[in-house]
C-alpha cells in the first residue's frame, strides 16, 4: 500500500526520521514540550490554524502536515539544542538584514551543483 495506510489518510513518511519522530513524540502535547520556549508560539499558532481548517474542510491532511513538520523540528531540538539555537539565530540575523550569511549559496546554485 504505497503512500498511504489502510485508512488512506497517514502519508507514508518523507523524511527518514519521521518514523522515529512520530514514535518519540506522538502527541500535540509532546511536540511542544520538546521545543525551544522561543518557538512554543509559533507551535501553537501553526497547529491552532490547523484545527481551524480542519474543521472547516473535515480534512485531517494541514494537521497532519503540521504536526509532521513540528515533529521533525522537536527531534531535531531533542538531539542537539544548542544548534538547533545557533540555527534560529541565523534565521533572524538574515531575516533581520536581508543579507545571506558569508559562504552560503543560493537555492538555485546548490541545485545546479547537485544536477538538480
Amino acid at each position: 500500500m504505497s503512500g498511504a495506510d489502510v485508512d488512506r489518510l497517514e502519508p507514508t513518511p518523507e523524511w527518514v526520521g519521521d518514523e522515529v519522530a512520530a514514535e518519540r513524540f506522538p502527541s500535540p502535547e509532546d511536540i511542544r514540550a520538546a521545543l525551544l520556549p522561543e518557538e512554543a508560539p509559533d507551535f501553537d499558532a501553526a497547529y491552532e490554524a490547523a484545527l481551524v481548517a480542519a474543521r472547516k474542510t473535515l480534512h485531517l491532511d494541514e494537521l497532519r502536515h503540521v504536526l509532521r513538520a513540528w515533529r521533525r523540528v522537536a527531534l531535531m531540538t531533542e538531539q542537539d539544542p544548542d544548534a538547533h539555537r545557533r540555527t534560529l539565530a541565523t534565521i533572524a540575523e538574515v531575516q533581520r538584514t536581508g543579507r545571506s550569511r558569508p559562504g552560503s549559496v543560493s537555492w538555485n546554485d546548490l541545485k545546479a551543483e547537485l544536477g538538480l
